[in-house]
């Protein structure tokens, strides 16, 4: 069996493709990761890219073209992760140019095609060109399988990087906090609004907006071992579900108790299928459950920090190494068919 494999996703910090890089990496394959977005900006891409989308588009599919062409590798497979950046055309291409399988790894919801950040008409006609096309949530599994009934569509939720190369200390005193870390908008800042307790917010988009509230500290960006840290340390990780992922989960779901931090975070069926409400996490419906629920962790640690262990030993199961070698059985079960 050829060991190489090809993963090919944007460039960022702690995101989805470096913890599969590191998982795939460990489990012994040569893993090859192909930033498609690394220098690709410029000056005058940058001006125009959010008003001609199709700038952008062009001068990825030609990069990753042009990359294809030039490498000489064989590969067991490929994992683009999203690639709403090509069209029907280029995929057929470099697929013709690269003969293995190809999976897609989506990492947000496909039909939501009203967001083109998210996805586009284009790229929903690339759906059933791929081999495997891998989907975080059961809910859009299920869409996705009576849409395109011929198709091998799998399971394979978000998970807990637990290949990151710094030890997590485990607390006994823990600040009395609530903290958020994730991306702003205008349903999470309602949310954090309407706590009556201190809490700091880290993450982006955060700081241009006022919240008018003496009890909030705004802060930026938080990665690796800074977040890791403030998990720990908080008396409450909150975690607010965006609307696409309300039925389901998100990457905090597994990366707070993962972290050894207590999450408190929208009530959904499928986070409770992993972390079992009022055992291993607390989980809320609106702002007053949710202020409830505050106020009773922060007068209950001992009982609070039973669930945080619960949660935390749960996490260990959910990691990346196991995503990739369920990944891995999925390709070897698709190639002997």
């Amino acid at each position: 069996m050829k060991r190489n494999i090809l993963l090919i996703g944007n460039d960022g910090i702690a995101n989805l493709e470096d913890s599969y890089f590191k998982a795939f990496k460990k489990i012994g394959f040569s893993v090859e990761f192909y930033r498609i977005d690394r220098n690709i900006k410029n000056r005058i891409i940058s001006k125009f890219e959010s008003l001609f989308p199709s700038i952008k588009n062009y001068f990825l599919q030609l990069k990753l073209i042009n990359y294809l062409r030039k490498n000489k590798r064989e590969y067991y497979f490929i994992i683009l992760f999203k690639g709403t950046y090509l069209n029907l055309r280029t995929l057929k291409l470099i697929k013709s140019i690269k003969k293995t399988i190809w999976i897609n790894y989506f990492p947000d919801d496909p039909f939501n095609v009203k967001n083109n950040s998210i996805s586009n008409l284009e790229f929903i006609k690339l759906i059933p060109e791929f081999d495997i096309f891998c989907i975080w949530s059961k809910k859009i599994k299920i869409k996705l399988e009576k849409k395109f009934k011929n198709n091998y569509f799998l399971y394979l939720p978000f998970a807990y990087d637990n290949l990151i190369n710094f030890k997590k200390r485990k607390r006994k005193n823990f600040k009395k906090i609530v903290t958020f870390i994730g991306t702003h908008d205008s349903e999470r800042e309602k949310v954090i609004r309407s706590i009556n307790c201190d809490k700091e917010v880290f993450g982006g988009n955060w700081k241009r907006f006022s919240l008018n509230k003496k009890n909030i500290k705004i802060n930026g960006h938080l990665h690796g071992k800074n977040m890791s840290d403030k998990i720990m340390s908080s008396a409450i990780s909150l975690n607010i579900l965006r609307r696409q992922n309300k039925s389901a989960h998100n990457m905090k779901t597994f990366e707070i108790p993962g972290n050894y931090g207590l999450m408190l975070t929208t009530r959904s069926k499928e986070q409770n299928e992993y972390f079992k409400e009022n055992y291993a996490s607390f989980m809320y419906s609106n702002s007053k459950e949710l202020n409830n629920k505050i106020k009773f962790i922060l007068k209950n640690p001992k009982i609070s920090n039973k669930v945080r262990e619960r949660g935390y030993r749960l996490a260990q199961k959910q990691n990346y190494l196991n995503r990739a070698k369920i990944l891995i059985k999925t390709i070897n079960e698709f190639k002997r068919k």
